[in-house]
């Protein structure tokens, strides 16, 4: 729900579907996009979530939190028990508590800092309706950079946001297009006014937006359009 490179969905439903119908693990990829359900016009299209036996959630991601709250949710915590339970000689005090299974049975880890605190604490404090203005805000930016970018010629726009990252390039003429956009990016990197990253897309050399910090607003995209021009015209004269 959601992948890293493009920000992609896939037919979650059907999966589910598909999985039930066979007894298969339906697990949910949810770390960056999971989050994204806060939005209503999100909600359509991450149908059948609900099927999941498993699901990953970023809270570090997609609700702004501190690095390091990841969340992973199971429908049934037996089947997490049953796989991850541990027991040594120098635990055997424990086993004379049996209300209720302890966290140190269904994860590798058999003692943890309290990270729950993270999500629990900001949510008391600013309720959901902050984070899901703050997301809802994420998918316009993306979206308006996409359109934005899509209207400047020599650019391709591999993806249409479905959440909040845009996969482009630039197409330079009688150039390497991957040697270029290398280039590109790396000179917006070193300008450290805003940061783009890249990946490969179908063996191609891809620039990555990915709108998901809380401080980015409207001013910092338009300000990434001006870098980008600024530093194409900079790789032209370099190559040239």
């Amino acid at each position: 729900m959601g992948t890293t490179d493009t920000g992609a969905i896939d037919p979650i439903e059907a999966i589910g579907n598909i999985a039930g119908k066979y007894n298969l693990w339906f697990h949910l990829d949810a770390a960056y996009g999971g989050f994204f359900m806060l939005c209503d016009e999100i909600k359509q299209r991450i149908k059948g979530m609900e099927k999941a036996d498993s699901i990953v959630m970023d809270p570090h991601k997609g609700l702004f939190i501190p690095y390091g709250s990841g969340a992973l949710i199971v429908r049934d915590k037996a089947h997490l028990a049953k796989s991850q339970y541990y027991t040594a000689n120098y635990m055997q005090d424990a086993k004379a508590s049996v209300d209720e299974i302890s966290p140190a049975e269904v994860s590798p880890e058999l003692t943890r800092h309290f990270s729950g605190m993270r999500l629990w604490m900001p949510l008391k404090l600013h309720g959901v309706k902050s984070f899901r203005a703050a997301l809802t805000e994420k998918l316009l930016l993306a979206r308006y950079f996409h359109d934005q970018i899509s209207k400047i010629p020599g650019y391709e726009v591999l993806n249409y946001p479905e959440l909040s990252v845009v996969a482009f390039r630039y197409i330079p003429k009688d150039m390497d297009t991957d040697s270029f956009n290398k280039k590109l990016v790396e000179e917006v990197q070193k300008d450290g006014r805003v940061f783009l990253s890249s990946t490969i897309v179908n063996d191609r050399f891809t620039i990555r937006l990915a709108v998901l910090s809380f401080r980015t607003h409207l001013e910092t995209i338009n300000l990434t359009l001006q870098i980008l021009s600024e530093k194409i015209s900079e790789v032209f004269k370099s190559i040239s």
